[in-house]
Parts: C-alpha cells; structure tokens; sequence
C-alpha cells in the first residue's frame, strides 16, 4: 500500500521568495508554484517531526525494497536560517512547491479568496501544505512539501507599501506636505524585482532544544 502525504497547516511566517501569482518558468517550461517560509524553530517543531515521521517510514520501506543495495538519504525540505555573517537567526526555512498544474489557493486573514494578488517577499503568511514521500534512484528516498493553499495574514504586495518595505523608519526632520501618500511618492521610484527582507527583521528567535537532534537524523546513514 502506497504511503499517504501528510496535510498539516503551518503557524504564521514570512513568506520568502514566493511564486503564487504565477509559476517560476525558470528551471522548467510548465514551471512550479513555490515559496519558503520562514518560522521560528519552536514554531517549526511540530511540523518537522512530522515531516521526520513521513521520511523514516519512507526510508525503512525502499531499504527493505532494496533487497541489501544502498539506499540513498535525499536533502530534507526545511533547513536552519542564518544571516549574512553565518550565524543562526534562531529560525527555520521551510521549502513548499507544486507543480504548475496545481495552482495553490490564495485567501486573506478573512478568509476570503484572493482572485488577483501579487505576493511579495515579506509578507506574513499560513500555509497549507503536505508531507509527500517520493524515491528515485539518482537522489534518493525523501520527502517533499507539496503546497495547496496560502493565508494571507500582512499582505506585501509588488509595486506598493510604506517606507519600512525599504528599511526607513520615521525620523526628526524634514516633512514633506504635498503629498497625502507614500504611494504618490514612490509612484516614480524605480521597480525591483524583490523587496529586501533581512533575515532577523520580521520573526524574533526562540529557543528550542531538539532542533539540532531533528536535523542531524537526516545526515544519518
């Protein structure tokens, strides 16, 4: 009997590279829909024991499928954060894709659907996502986190925002009357493909102890 995936909705996090307007064409012509979240380790726990659980069933199965021959141990889906200087945020980076066939549904905190959205980087998002085993000779035995459905919960959306979308906070000086909004100001600003969202600057860390153990089980033959 084939393995089931696992369905699990995810706290809130940072949504980091998202492509849920629209498939990334970039390493396939049909494309994935995809997107990285960002969630504090305690946050993340229960999820990547989840994942874990899928990942040692599927691995014990193709070992005992093998018949002795080597079975090969794939990346895990979700990995440890860290910042430009190399050291750890406290956070975990959790990678969702699917197939452009499969486009993911988009509801806001309401829960009401989001026809037209444009995501950005940064935004505060849930996930609905599964745990899907999969094994193939060249990579191995491991699990993959399908996606299926996004809340938004802070919306960051291509185009628009305030000041703090480029790092400015308010400060003592000159205040310009003319204009009743930011978006009159930046109408002429020149267009980036991805806000930049610093690593510690949305999710504060939080301790967890068993993380490291979660991690090196994968690095286990």
């Amino acid at each position: 009997m084939a393995q089931q995936p696992v369905t699990f909705t995810t706290p809130k996090g940072i949504a980091q590279y998202p492509w849920l307007s629209k498939p990334d064409t970039k390493f396939s012509e049909e494309g994935d829909y995809k997107v990285n979240l960002v969630l504090s380790k305690q946050d993340a726990l229960p999820i990547l024991k989840q994942i874990n659980e899928v990942y040692a069933e599927n691995y014990e199965k193709e070992v005992k499928k093998a018949n002795g021959k080597e079975v090969k141990k794939s990346v895990p889906p979700y990995a440890e954060e860290f910042d430009d200087a190399g050291q750890p945020t406290g956070n975990v980076i959790l990678r969702f894709k699917s197939k452009a066939a499969y486009k993911p549904a988009i509801f806001d905190a309401k829960g009401i659907p989001m026809i037209d959205s444009n995501i950005w980087g940064g935004s505060e998002i849930k996930v609905n996502g599964s745990a899907a085993p999969y094994f193939t000779s060249l990579i191995g035995a491991g699990v993959a986190l399908r996606l299926r459905a996004v809340q938004v919960i802070q919306y960051v959306e291509g185009g628009s925002g305030g000041a703090d979308r480029f790092g400015f906070g308010e400060e003592v000086g000159y205040e310009h009357k003319a204009a009743e909004t930011f978006e009159e100001v930046i109408a002429e600003a020149p267009k980036v493909d991805e806000p930049v969202v610093r690593a510690d600057s949305k999710i504060p860390p939080k301790p967890a102890d068993d993380l490291s153990d979660i991690l090196k089980q994968f690095a286990e033959d």
